[in-house]
């Protein structure tokens, strides 16, 4: 793997979570370890899907230590792929069984949610539909990438319900990224996005009149909100193996959950010592999820939908 001019006390890191928030870690890891972080990121709409590519490609000379991602379908397929090596620490051991990989391969921490974003000028929470199935009025991002291929594949474990959302959804323009669905409900040319939590606090903070709701997929415990975490691996056979195991267990500590929490991007917490300060960022129902299934359903799921918005 490469290092910081050849610095032996230093971890390469692709990263796709968003750069002002890696830098802030990777700084406080510096900042407590002494190890210096070389990372590589990517700025376009399709990084996450980009990276990935990328350490495929590197698979038999790998120059990334870890790969720490803002979603988790990628990252399950590196590990299908042989690119991630098991990573076995105290914490990592002790991580909750459903937010880990069987083989130790992949973590996941600090979630987004996947939500509905709305303009309460326009339309009150009371309004609102419950179920995702009944939003054909949202406009999406491009279903290919990034959390939104996640939420599309998830979907997928309810075969009809999406086959006829996504047919119906056809007539709205698909759109470069969560971001641009929140700036058309903003600009007033949709009235609901499909979005993540972290870019409707954005355009919160900005000053715009936009509001999120939390739609179920079905009716029974367990049927709420999806939320997907970031996810961190290390890269098989790479030089750096023991840093970057530093490197995991410090992404999975509670410090970095309190700075990802407090971060402009408020993720939630896994850590209920964390949690705790945290109540608005609360889920009550989070949808229960088998995100290898999903991996699984992925690929043909993609040519579902592609297909529909294409007629």
């Amino acid at each position: 793997c490469a290092s910081d001019n050849g610095n032996p006390n230093s971890v390469t890191v692709y990263v796709s979570a968003d750069e002002h928030i890696a830098r802030e870690i990777f700084s406080a890891f510096t900042e407590k370890t002494g190890i210096v972080v070389a990372w590589v990121g990517d700025t376009e709409s399709s990084k996450n899907t980009t990276l990935v590519q990328r350490l495929i490609r590197e698979k038999n000379r790998p120059i990334a230590d870890v790969f720490w991602s803002s979603e988790i379908l990628g990252t399950i397929k590196l590990a299908q792929e042989n690119v991630l090596s098991p990573c076995e620490t105290k914490r990592t051991m002790e991580w909750p069984a459903q937010y880990r990989d069987s083989q130790m391969r992949w973590f996941g921490f600090s979630p987004r949610a996947r939500v509905i974003a709305y303009d309460p000028q326009k339309i009150s929470e009371e309004e609102l539909p419950r179920f995702w199935w009944d939003y054909s009025d949202a406009v999406i991002a491009d279903p290919r990438f990034g959390t939104t291929r996640t939420h599309v594949a998830v979907m997928a474990e309810f075969p009809e319900k999406s086959e006829k959302l996504f047919a119906t959804m056809k007539h709205k323009p698909m759109l470069g990224g969560n971001a641009a669905t929140v700036q058309a409900v903003i600009d007033g040319l949709a009235l609901f996005a499909m979005t993540d939590t972290d870019d409707v606090y954005g355009a919160i903070n900005r000053g715009h009149s936009i509001a999120m709701f939390m739609p179920r997929h079905h009716e029974g415990v367990g049927g709420g909100t999806l939320l997907i975490p970031n996810t961190v691996g290390i890269v098989n056979g790479c030089e750096n193996h023991n840093l970057a195991k530093t490197f995991v267990d410090f992404l999975l500590s509670e410090e970095v959950a309190m700075m990802l929490a407090t971060s402009p991007s408020r993720n939630i917490p896994l850590q209920p010592s964390v949690a705790k300060h945290f109540p608005t960022l609360a889920v009550d129902d989070p949808l229960r999820v088998d995100f290898n299934k999903a991996a699984a359903l992925d690929v043909e799921q993609i040519t579902v939908v592609m297909d529909a918005f294409a007629q």
